[in-house]
This record gives structure tokens, C-alpha cells and sequence, in this order.
């Protein structure tokens, strides 16, 4: 083992053992995501991750994980960085990606990351941040690309945004982030649209093939099981009027209008009601995501974040992603 990531695991071992987890938050770090020989389960997503504070220690000494404490219950939640300047930084802005669900609306239909591993991640984030010239992360949600929990249960959940939440605040103290890109697909960027209300740290948004009328979304879907328990998830559309104002923030709204899962109708929904409260905000309609639903619009948002990220102004992001060709096959999402 390198010496280095030696005597940081020493530290964050006895970190675990003698104080409380959210010390581990101002330990120091190198910036750069490393690899080891873990691949991704799908068998393990269906089962649920346990991963204790020292087994997450030895994550954390690679800069792929972080012990996220909420309500007095910590998860072990990954993450997968290229182009941060060490601890304490500075990084003035950061782009980060928060994936959209891999399993459907059965505990056994699980896809997107089998196949890929902790290097190939390490690998997408380090093109992304060669491509921008900005770090660029990606986020992974409780239960899944390596996080502990229990995706099924926690997907949608207020527990999974307080947890997602409080992990950009703990990577925004370790490196010394200024503000964030910060994009997601499908319910990645559900998550997205609801931190517009809860950050004032937000360079942009970029909402890709999201749900951020939540209810809507819902209705649209005849969702009567879930409808009757609001308390079980969140809607950004609720949200609306607790969104700071930011002239300098820009959102951007990205779907596919032929979609059959997230209706183009509900993605206009939240943009009107975006508008209507003053905030910078385009909708920004792509006949570009692949049949039979059209849902997939993940190279679009990663695009859109890296520009905002690199400071593009809105007419070159906007033409450039009216020139990329239709969604690419991929794994992750």
C-alpha cells in the first residue's frame, strides 16, 4: 500500500473508533479518486450494502467514499473525482452528477452498473474533467455504484436527499469547493432540483430527464400506493418558493418531449413555475433520447453541466447540445 493512503487510513480508522464521524469531513485528501479491484453487484444493490465507519475509512483514504452522518445514522456513500486540487483546496467550481435510478418498479429489475467497476468510473470522471478543464465528480446514491444502503427502500426518500445533501457539504469542506455544477439524470435530477431550495452554493442546475414535479410525475403514472404516503418522498415543485435568488444561477431543464416515462408536460410544469418566481431558467426540448421511452438523456446533461461548470455562456451550451447526435449506449447513468 502506497505510504501515503497508509497513514491517512490509520487516521480515519482511529477516527472511526475514538470520534465522531463527521470529524472525518476536515481530514486531508490528494484530490484524485484511486482505483482499486472493486466491480459493481447488481446482487448486491438487491440485497442492500452494509459498510461500516472502518471499513469506510479504507475507502476514504482513496478518495472514493465518505462517512455521511444524518439523524445520527451514518452510510458509507461513494464517489469517483478527477481534476480536484488537494485538500484544502481552493476549487473555485466543481461539477458533480448524481445518477438517475437502476432498478424499475420491481426489486429485481436492477440495470446500469454491472459491468463497471470503481477504475472505469475514476477513468469517466477524469475524461469529463479533461474535456471541461474543471473537476468533475459523480455521486453515488445510497445503495448503489458501490454506496451502502438499500437502494429500493431509500431511492426517492427525504433520508436519501438529507444524505445526498449533506455529502456535497462535506466534499464542499474537504476541497474547498466554491460552487457547484451540479446535474442529474432522472431522479439524479429530481435530487438536483430539490438542492436549488436547500444550497445557495449553485453555479447552475442542469435537471436531465427529471422528475421535478414530483406529484405530477405521479399522477401522470396513476401512483395511488404511493400518492397516499407523501411522508415517503420529496418534490422540488413544493419547493419553489424557498429557491434563493441568484440571477447569476443559471437552471436548465432538458427532456426529450416524445418520453413515456417523465411526461414533457410535468419537466414544463416546474420550468413555468421556475419563470414565474424570476429565476434564470431554460427548457430546452430533445428529440435525442433513444425508443421505446425516451428517457435517456444522460450525455446532454453531463455536457450541459461541464460547460456551466467551465463558465460557457448559455447560446454555445445551448447550440452545442442542439449538435450532438442522438443519446449514446451506456451503462452508467
Amino acid at each position: 500500500m502506497n505510504r501515503n493512503i497508509g497513514m491517512r487510513l490509520h487516521r480515519l480508522v482511529l477516527a472511526c473508533a475514538v470520534l465522531p464521524a463527521t470529524i472525518m469531513a476536515g481530514l486531508p485528501a490528494c484530490g484524485q479518486s484511486l482505483p482499486n479491484d472493486e466491480r459493481f453487484s447488481n446482487a448486491a444493490v438487491a440485497a442492500g450494502r452494509t459498510i461500516s465507519c472502518r471499513q469506510c475509512a479504507e475507502l476514504e483514504a482513496r478518495e472514493t467514499a465518505s462517512w455521511v452522518v444524518v439523524d445520527g445514522r451514518g452510510e458509507c456513500l461513494r464517489y469517483y473525482a478527477a481534476g480536484l486540487r488537494p485538500a484544502p483546496g481552493p476549487n473555485p467550481v466543481a461539477a458533480a452528477w448524481m445518477h438517475g435510478d437502476i432498478m424499475g418498479s420491481r426489486p429485481h429489475q436492477i440495470g446500469h452498473q454491472e459491468g463497471l467497476s470503481v477504475a472505469a468510473m475514476i477513468d469517466q470522471e477524469r475524461a469529463l474533467a479533461q474535456r471541461f478543464g474543471v473537476p468533475f465528480l459523480f455521486l453515488a446514491r445510497p445503495g448503489a455504484y458501490g454506496s451502502s444502503g438499500r437502494f429500493w427502500d431509500l431511492r426517492h426518500s427525504p433520508r436519501e436527499a438529507a444524505l445526498m445533501n449533506a455529502h456535497l457539504d462535506l466534499l464542499k469542506r474537504r476541497y474547498g469547493i466554491g460552487q457547484w455544477a451540479l446535474g442529474g439524470h432522472s431522479a439524479g435530477g429530481t435530487l438536483a432540483a430539490e438542492f436549488l431550495a436547500r444550497r445557495n452554493d449553485l453555479r447552475c442546475a442542469v435537471l436531465s430527464s427529471a422528475a421535478p414535479a414530483y406529484r405530477a410525475y405521479l399522477e401522470a403514472h396513476d401512483a395511488k400506493a404511493r400518492l397516499a404516503r407523501p411522508e415517503t418522498w420529496f418534490d422540488p415543485y413544493r419547493s419553489l418558493d424557498r429557491i434563493p435568488t441568484d440571477p447569476a444561477r443559471r437552471i436548465f431543464v432538458i427532456g426529450d418531449p416524445r418520453e413515456t416515462n417523465v411526461l414533457f408536460r410535468t419537466q414544463r410544469l416546474y420550468f413555468d413555475g421556475l419563470v414565474a418566481r424570476g429565476h434564470a431558467a431554460w427548457l430546452v426540448p430533445l428529440e435525442r433520447a433513444r425508443p421505446p421511452r425516451f428517457h435517456g438523456l444522460v450525455d446532454f446533461g453531463e455536457t450541459a453541466t461541464g460547460l456551466c461548470a467551465q463558465g460557457a455562456d448559455t447560446d454555445t451550451l445551448l447550440r452545442t447540445l442542439d449538435a450532438m447526435p442522438v443519446q449514446t449506449e451506456r451503462i452508467s447513468n
